[in-house]
């Protein structure tokens, strides 16, 4: 049983407000970049930062027809300072920007505009290492409960492999509640990030559904990783990559992506006209 929190784990943890929603987040990641500032990462779930999201049609000169674009506003991300590394004291509130997010996953990414070190960085479970996780495991969570500064639950690994929605989850009895969404579970032992809290199991009790507050379904680290490598942000864990190179490549591929559109649409309108000639 964990006796006391580390600030490995407590000070990644932030509290994300969004337009109509809230919940938690994790610095994952805070390196300089090649301008000498400290780019700074936070994880969070796609369903706190979602009414942030909207999808418009706007006219491309390049494929000469409207498409579907999204527009992101910021979010703002909470930061609890502490006295005597357990009462929180005050509160700092920095904007975001939303760099990524996928709603298959429930995963989102913003990057605070702030350019100052944060407070700490979370240590994530080694790809490929989950296999040697086991039930019965000692887990932490933190997440910004109600709304609350970071609350501390500890319980077990009980679940592997739940499907909901076609995406696995994994199942421990650390409880979390409204607002821990996009918080942190980590393993006691190692103090690494293994899940992202993202659901409470409930029950239908008669008609009425319940939710049962000490069992909590995450996003397990391997489709944080699935993620973070579907999106191009491979660099927030692998060092082969860069802040830099990531971006350049995210931009190739969208306009690569314009360009098979471009094709299929003039090879569509070139079949038109041979069937009207």
């Amino acid at each position: 049983m964990v006796t006391q929190i580390s600030r490995e784990m407590l000070l990644p943890n932030c509290r994300v407000a969004a337009q109509k929603a809230g919940g938690s987040g994790t610095v994952i990641y805070c390196k300089e970049n090649k301008d000498k500032e400290f780019s700074t990462y936070v994880l969070t779930n796609f369903h706190v930062v979602a009414n942030n999201v909207e999808v418009k049609k706007k006219w491309s000169p390049l494929l000469k027809h409207d498409v579907k674009m999204d527009f992101l506003t910021s979010v703002d991300v909470h930061f609890f300072k502490y006295q005597y590394q357990s009462r929180a004291v005050g509160v700092t509130s920095i904007d975001a920007d939303i760099m990524a997010y996928d709603p298959d996953h429930d995963l989102a990414l913003v990057k605070l505009r702030d350019s100052d070190k944060a407070p700490a960085v979370a240590k994530l479970y080694p790809k490929d290492k989950e296999n040697e996780l086991r039930l019965g495991m000692p887990v932490v969570a933190i997440g910004a409960a109600m709304g609350e500064p970071p609350v501390l639950t500890v319980g077990r690994l009980s679940q592997f492999a739940r499907e909901i929605d076609n995406k696995e989850y994994w199942l421990s009895t650390a409880p979390t509640i409204f607002g821990n969404s996009g918080g942190a579970l980590y393993l006691e032992e190692t103090e690494e990030l293994i899940g992202v809290p993202a659901r409470v199991a409930v029950a239908m009790l008669g008609f009425s559904p319940d939710a049962i507050t000490h069992l909590s379904f995450s996003i397990p680290i391997t489709r944080v990783y699935e993620f973070l490598d579907d999106q191009m942000f491979r660099f927030v864990y692998d060092s082969a990559f860069t802040e830099e190179g990531e971006a350049e490549a995210r931009e190739s591929k969208r306009k690569d992506e314009e360009l098979k559109i471009a094709a299929k649409s003039d090879a569509g309108k070139e079949e038109e006209g041979e069937a009207d000639g």
